[in-house]
């Protein structure tokens, strides 16, 4: 059955040809869906709903698509709410392997829905796949569902990048490796199929985590180095001709397109943004909007819930298509030193600089001088000053144990022993929402033994180590009072 679905995919390859050699730029703001753990039901209706208003584009689903292995019904709601012929690209997850493939399977109506639209494929549609479509090049994979990522996804994706030269690239499956989702699932994909779309220069689009969650700007998904916390984040492709690995792109989970909703098990200082049940998520999709207000080198990105409620924004710039454009808007007459506006709420001071290009100024300051707020800038909205929540205070206990000041020195294990179980303590409250109060008071406490037990070991620290973690068990006990019965969270 495997044989005669592949047969009509290469059926698309001489068409794909001419088409993959397309760069044109999408069309203004060109908006693409992406979402994945979908179901059948009410959530998932609401979130192709959702998607209908936002005005998108596409749909780019990044696997498990109803749970219930019929392919059939999973496209009829599609159709019911999108159209027949609404661009609908995906990739397979575990949950749909059994139908994918034979007649009335989930592939056959995916390339359907392809053929009515005249798109031209290379490939194993949604396995091994690629193709171009209004300018983005879309390369979807299927690693640790149908065969290993390392190997064999990872050479496919890397050899489909390599040919290609679009602005704009996005290489999507479904499973994660540990470190980049931020629930309970372990390796399964491989690292390669990761570095190497990273490499490419193509936006990484993933699911199968029922949550929402971003890395910032990464130089390296494998080891989870961070090239840049801006809100801006700027994509580059590797150069094969010189020694280093200019590679740069950022990955994100978009998993609630209706399943489930699950909570916060892992964090780390790559993750820009987080979105779980601990975090009070609801469902919802991450929209690109690209060539976004006519600049064909920008996409503007926000996750929104089907509530209303934007949980991320930020902005992504494809170096692809050279430096930014000159100002041209009424607030920007383009002499040196001119005020103008960025479109980044979170920047002052915005002036065009001598080449006639508005340059960003100063950062905007969002500090509210409430320490029982997260204060935040959305590049969209500007300021924002949501309230402190238990996975804050965590975040702080963790960088606690990672102070930069402290590098080479051990932390006495009197003080490590505490900051140590009163983590334990606020994740298994986050995690089930019980005895959230008591764990507090406990944390607390265990953070003045914590901050005692420095005050007596100083001998084994430098005094910038120990000054440092003094700052950051303070900020944890601020916080944490913040949550305490009887005050404002």
């Amino acid at each position: 059955m495997r044989a005669a679905v592949a047969a009509l995919a290469l059926s698309a390859v001489i068409a794909a040809e001419a088409v993959r050699a397309q760069s044109a730029a999408p069309p203004v703001d060109f908006t693409i869906a992406f979402i994945g753990d979908q179901g059948l039901g009410s959530n998932a209706q609401a979130v192709l709903t959702l998607i209908r208003s936002e005005g998108a584009d596409v749909v780019l689903h990044s696997g498990d698509f109803d749970y219930q292995d019929d392919p059939k019904a999973w496209d009829d709601q599609i159709s019911g709410i999108l159209g027949r012929d609404f661009p609908y690209f995906a990739s397979a997850g575990n949950h749909d392997a059994a139908r994918f493939y034979g007649p009335g399977g989930y592939q056959e109506f995916l390339a359907a829905r392809m053929n009515r639209l005249g798109i031209a494929w290379r490939g194993d549609l949604g396995v091994q796949s690629s193709f171009t479509y209004r300018g983005i090049f879309f390369v979807l994979t299927a690693p640790d569902v149908f065969g290993d990522g390392d190997g064999l996804y990872d050479l496919f994706i890397a050899r489909e990048l390599a040919a290609d030269d679009s602005t704009w690239r996005i290489s999507s499956w479904h499973e994660d490796m540990q470190l980049m989702q931020v629930g309970g699932k372990g390796d399964q994909t491989g690292w390669g199929v990761y570095e190497q779309s990273r490499r490419g220069g193509a936006i990484i689009a993933t699911a199968h985590e029922h949550s929402y969650s971003r890395t910032y700007l990464l130089s390296s998904c494998r080891d989870q180095t961070v090239a840049s916390t801006a809100s801006t984040l700027i994509l580059s492709r590797d150069d094969p001709s010189t020694p280093a690995d200019e590679g740069r792109s950022f990955v994100f989970v978009s998993g609630l397109g209706g399943k489930s909703i699950r909570s916060q098990l892992l964090d780390g200082p790559w993750w820009a943004s987080v979105d779980t049940s601990t975090q009070g998520a609801n469902y919802g999709a991450l929209f690109g909007v690209f060539d976004y207000q006519g600049d064909p080198a920008v996409a503007h990105f926000y996750f929104k819930e089907i509530g209303g409620r934007v949980v991320d924004d930020f902005f992504v710039r494809s170096a692809a298509a050279g430096g930014p454009r000159p100002c041209t808007t009424a607030v920007c007459d383009c002499p040196e030193a001119t005020p103008c506006d960025d479109g980044d709420a979170c920047t002052v001071d915005d002036a065009c600089d001598a080449g006639g290009v508005c340059r960003a100024g100063a950062p905007r300051s969002c500090e509210d001088f409430d320490a029982c707020t997260v204060d935040t800038c959305s590049p969209r909205s500007g300021c924002d000053h949501r309230p402190i929540v238990l996975a804050d205070v965590r975040r702080v206990l963790t960088r606690g144990s990672r102070v930069e000041a402290c590098a080479g020195q051990r932390l006495p294990k009197s003080v490590a022993r505490r900051l140590g179980r009163a983590r334990r303590l606020l994740g298994r409250a986050s995690r089930t929402g019980n005895g959230a109060g008591r764990a507090i008071t406990r944390a607390l406490h265990l953070l003045g033994q914590a901050e005692a037990a420095l005050g007596s070991a100083p001998q084994h620290l430098s005094p910038g180590c120990a000054a440092a973690l003094r700052g950051q068990l303070d900020d944890a006990s601020t916080k944490m009072s913040c949550l305490r019965p009887g005050r404002r969270a």
